[in-house]
């Protein structure tokens, strides 16, 4: 442009115009960019002499350029798609006679520009308080336009110039140092070396704002002392650990097989003199092994010289990245810890939990599945066979989940003996679990029968986060257990209401007993040979206002929690008062018999608890039996034996319910104290119908026969049941063929019946 075309300017145009003079007096390659400056002046001659004065000029080693505006409008313009100005001289009257005023505060709290050196000119001494102005705007000068002359523009520019400088230097230092935080925040999150190595190349490049063109080296040492030095390279010999761009097809290649003869002298001479490295167009950061306990060399191409700022940050993030490293093997072995199942070296349910979040978050989990799979009455294969065999056992069932959910699924121990599988749907799926022990297990020459029940429930349902579907899946294999022993479920939202359910009655139990809203029924128990009433079994029902809840209902919420001790003591409580109504009413001395739970037992104090409470109420210990479970009995297997025993040494009666249902083996059998055995009412209902039912009590009968015990069959509701039994040497029964359970006055009427009637 010539001095014409400032001259000719037309005051409507769209663009400044731009006055830039050739800086010819140093090599291309070595050229730095002008300063710019922005005249903002309607003064036509002042801006052709401003024009005249600035060209040629350098201030501090670079050139200027300058660009012209002759209105408060044609500089907003300006600025509003160019910002990148050193100075702005404005005066002071242009179309206004605050246009420049108002022109700088546009520039510092409209457009928020705060690092570009702002003089304003006027042509008009005593315009406007020189004090005021200048902190209220920000101005680095305010002088007459008549004094420039005297105090020399270049040198106003000079000291204007070099304020602009050390602003942009604080904010660079500024930004760069933010940039540093940014990638340290980021870097954070590595767990692994190649995590790390890749951060590091893809943050070094953002620092200095070029490609991730790279290589990533590591050298580990020979002989390290430090326990946390990474796993997974040779020792004594530099490796690539990560590799980006062009270099990326080099990952795990050893440094002097790289193909580049350049790139590979200057990674071995950053790694032989422990040095980082400049060229004209690379970088070698070198990280040493003192805080990133392995020697590390990152290069990275840059394509040109890196300016004073960009090293110094570099430094600075290389400070970062080398404790990063030396932290990394410690994380991952604090991740192993986190993550990983000490006993099967599988992972837990921290990161079972992680990796349904994380299919969740991809495509919200549709197509995949959550499979939980316990082992039935696993404790008692511990108990029985020592926790050598359970660890064991619990090897190969996670070596047969493995096998049956292959990558990309995950298998995971959730706790003790249950198992979680969290992967696509078509593979997750209840038949490949069903299969997973569908043969016997081998273990110490022996063949091991072990069942399993196992629940699936979709990841894409409406519950919130892992833990919430976690629990899910819970309720769909609490149902499974429910029904036996190796059992699949699908979950449903049924169980939601059944879950529901639960919680109401568990929060209803709190306060059954203040309201007395329990109360004991019995069912007499006879000699089968004669029709006596010997005894009875007593039951708990529940009547709440709302109405009688079933005790299959009711009764397994309370042995879930902590409201079955107390249930637990009322019962025993009330059974003994039967005791003595009874004796009061003339019969003969019977026995009552009450159901325990197996949470019962936890309480070390239970049997004495159980013999001071006869004792208050005048009853003797004999008149009281309690019956247990097989599966109560293997579940709390010491406890139960030294509690029955402890009863049976006060002469009290021990009965094994539910016999032929549970998993009580012949070992358990001699270890119980018992005096009964009670054939299960599902056995009894067969005998007239199905061969293997009869073949089932039979074998209870003669198994209580030779063990020296006596057999109660439950559930006998026809004569055809009572006689098969009589004729087996069966002594006792129950059953609505004989009554059915009814409350201690009817039951006492009945038993005087009996009487009467023998």
């Amino acid at each position: 442009m010539n001095d014409n075309a400032l001259r000719n300017h037309d005051e409507d145009r769209d663009e400044a115009l731009v006055f830039a003079p050739e800086d010819t007096t140093q090599p291309i390659e070595n050229r730095r960019p002008p300063w710019r400056i922005l005249a903002v002046d309607d003064d036509e001659g002042f801006q052709n002499t401003t024009a005249m004065a600035l060209r040629n000029m350098t201030i501090l080693g670079r050139p200027l350029e300058v660009v012209h505006a002759f209105s408060l409008a044609e500089a907003a313009r300006c600025l509003a798609h160019d910002r990148d100005f050193a100075v702005i001289l404005a005066d002071v009257v242009m179309e206004t006679e605050d246009a420049g005023l108002r022109l700088v505060k546009g520039v510092r709290e409209t457009l928020g520009l705060f690092e570009p050196r702002i003089v304003l000119l006027t042509g008009q001494p005593g315009f406007a308080p020189v004090r005021r102005i200048m902190e209220e705007y920000d101005l680095s000068d305010y002088c007459l336009k008549s004094d420039l002359a005297r105090r020399g523009l270049k040198q106003v520019l000079t000291g204007v110039i070099r304020g602009y400088e050390q602003i942009r230097q604080l904010a660079a230092a500024r930004k760069g140092l933010q940039l540093i935080i940014e990638s340290s925040s980021r870097l954070a999150a590595a767990r692994s070396i190649d995590d790390l190595a890749r951060g590091a190349l893809v943050e070094i490049a953002r620092l200095i704002g070029v490609a991730a063109e790279g290589i990533v080296c590591v050298e580990v040492p020979p002989d390290p002392v430090d326990c946390d030095s990474p796993e997974g390279f040779p020792r004594g010999q530099p490796v690539v650990a990560r590799a980006e761009g062009r270099f990326e097809a080099l990952i795990g290649a050893p440094v002097g097989d790289l193909p580049d003869p350049a790139v590979r002298g200057l990674i071995e001479q950053s790694l032989a003199g422990r040095l980082s490295i400049q060229t004209g167009d690379a970088q070698v950061v070198f990280l040493p092994r003192e805080e990133a306990h392995a020697d590390y060399a990152i290069y990275l191409e840059t394509g040109r010289t890196l300016d004073p700022a960009e090293r110094d940050l570099l430094n600075v993030f290389a400070t970062n990245v080398s404790r990063g490293f030396g932290n990394v093997a410690l994380i991952s072995r604090l991740d192993r810890l986190a993550f990983e199942d000490s006993l099967l070296r599988i992972p837990n349910m921290t990161a079972l939990r992680r990796e349904i979040e994380r299919r969740r978050l991809d495509r919200n989990g549709e197509g995949d599945a959550l499979l939980l799979f316990d082992i039935d009455h696993f404790s008692g294969y511990s108990d029985t066979l020592g926790s050598d065999f359970a660890e064991r056992l619990l090897t190969t069932v996670a070596a047969r989940l493995a096998a049956a959910f292959p990558p990309p699924s995950l298998v995971a121990r959730v706790n003790d003996d249950v198992f979680g599988v969290v992967g696509p749907a078509e593979q997750v799926s209840l038949r490949r679990a069903g299969d997973v022990l569908a043969a016997p297990i081998e273990l110490d020459g022996s063949s091991h029968p072990v069942t399993a029940c196992y629940a699936a429930v979709p990841l894409d349902t409406d519950h919130a986060d892992a833990p919430a579907l976690k629990r899910a899946a819970q309720r769909a294999l609490r149902a499974a257990k429910s029904r036996g022993q190796g059992v699949g479920m699908a979950w449903s939202p049924a169980f939601e209401l059944e879950s529901a359910t639960r919680y109401r009655l568990h929060n209803q139990l709190a306060s059954a007993i203040p309201r007395d809203e329990f109360h004991l029924v019995f069912q007499p128990q006879v000699a089968l040979a004669s029709g006596r009433i010997v005894g009875a079994e007593a039951l708990l029902r529940w009547n709440p206002p709302g109405g009688p809840i079933p005790p299959d209902q009711f009764i397994p919420v309370a042995e879930n929690s902590s409201h079955i001790h107390a249930i637990g003591r009322f019962v025993i409580e009330q059974a003994c008062l039967a005791i003595r109504r009874c004796d009061a009413a003339g019969l003969p001395p019977l026995e009552i018999s009450v159901n325990v739970s197996a949470r019962q037992f936890e309480d070390d104090a239970f049997i004495e608890w159980l013999h001071a409470a006869c004792a208050a109420r005048g009853v003797s210990p004999t008149r009281l039996a309690l019956e247990v479970t097989e599966t109560a009995a293997v579940t709390a297997f010491e406890n139960v034996v030294d509690a029955l025993g402890a009863h049976r040494a006060c002469g009290g009666k021990v009965a094994i319910d539910d016999f032929g249902t549970g998993m009580a083996s012949l070992k358990y059998l001699h270890q119980l104290p018992f005096d009964y055995l009670k054939i299960d009412r599902s056995f009894v209902n067969d005998l007239e119908d199905d061969p293997q039912g009869r073949n089932i009590a039979r074998m209870v009968i003669d198994l209580a026969h030779d063990l020296g015990c006596e057999v109660i069959a439950e559930g006998v509701e026809t004569p055809a049941q009572q006689a098969w039994l009589v004729e087996r040497g069966c002594q006792l029964a129950q059953g609505w063929h004989f009554g059915r359970p009814v409350a201690l006055a009817e039951f006492i009427d009945r038993a005087h019946a009996a009487m009467a009637g023998a």
